[in-house]
């Protein structure tokens, strides 16, 4: 399939230099393909999360595969990818004993930094969390809205934005959470980043009905691979939706209001709630309608 391709083939060139103490810092270039689009002509939110570490710690030979998962990804997203041309990035790498990190940048640009590192094999949600989870879910059936995004949908409701699958290439086909079933009909890192980026940045768009850009992704995965099979539910709090102060990003008026960056919170779990295979948050900004030529095109919304 296209995405999975393209995910296979981003790493174009791979050099690294190992120091006394063990420490790498590497250099290479990637190259990204149409299908990974999200703004016309550039990298989906989503996939930033994936390619800009994971990947990249994998190509590390000082690197221990089987150590890559449980682990955290943190990817600020300030600036485009074009696609379908070579993208220079370093990496700086350590390592000590079962526990790493990685740090990423793109083009040189401070703002395409991304970190990634191990985390300590634990449940990422209490059970305590995971009911409060499942309890605005049941609250928020039906539904009070959906809509059809990339072959899936999308649902809505006053406290939550979610949306499900359960054997992809069977019950959607035409999917993109078909396209990214891999080899062996598992769902990696790649689905998970694109999932939570999806119903993280609804979560807050759905209340402005306006293009969005997402700026920041941070994720924590459980484990690597999630069999295809499996019934998941991917779900956004927008009671606990946070404006950042902190940003330095100009706010858009919509509608004769003025709307910042903010984020909302985000997990991946089994649809019984007893497992989360990952949790994260993510930050958005609306779209600038004077600053962005693409403005009508990010509108549409394409199926895959």
């Amino acid at each position: 399939m296209p995405i999975q391709e393209a995910l296979n083939r981003l790493i174009l060139s791979f050099d690294e230099a190992h120091d006394p103490q063990g420490d790498v810092h590497a250099r290479g270039t990637m190259r990204l393909g149409a299908a990974l689009e999200g703004p016309p002509g550039r990298l989906h939110g989503g996939h930033h999360a994936f390619v800009r570490t994971l990947p990249i710690v994998e190509r590390i030979t000082a690197h221990e595969h089987a150590q890559t998962f449980p682990c955290e990804v943190d990817v600020t997203l300030k600036q485009g990818l074009d696609l379908e041309r070579d993208i220079p990035f370093e990496a700086w790498y350590r390592a000590e004993g079962d526990q790493w990190t990685l740090e990423t940048r793109f083009e040189g640009s401070d703002r395409l930094v991304a970190h990634a590192r191990s985390i300590p094999g634990q449940p990422l949600l209490s059970d305590a969390e995971l009911r409060y989870w499942r309890g605005l879910y049941h609250e928020a059936q039906p539904g009070e809205d959906s809509f059809e995004m990339f072959g899936f949908t999308m649902h809505l409701a006053k406290k939550l934005v979610w949306l499900e699958s359960k054997d992809p290439a069977r019950t959607l086909p035409a999917s993109q959470h078909a396209a990214l079933v891999e080899a062996g009909g598992v769902l990696g890192p790649a689905f998970v980043t694109t999932q939570i980026d999806a119903v993280g940045a609804t979560a807050r768009v759905s209340l402005m009905r306006h293009p969005h850009f997402t700026t920041h992704i941070a994720i924590r995965f459980s484990v690597r691979d999630i069999p295809a099979e499996t019934h998941l539910l991917c779900l956004a709090d927008r009671t606990r939706i946070e404006e950042d102060s902190s940003s330095t990003i100009k706010p858009v008026e919509i509608d004769g209001e003025l709307y910042g960056t903010a984020s909302a919170p985000v997990v991946l779990v089994d649809a019984a709630f007893e497992r989360a295979f990952a949790t994260g948050r993510v930050t958005v900004h609306p779209v600038d309608p004077e600053k962005f030529a693409a403005l009508k095109k990010m509108r549409q919304i394409r199926q895959d």
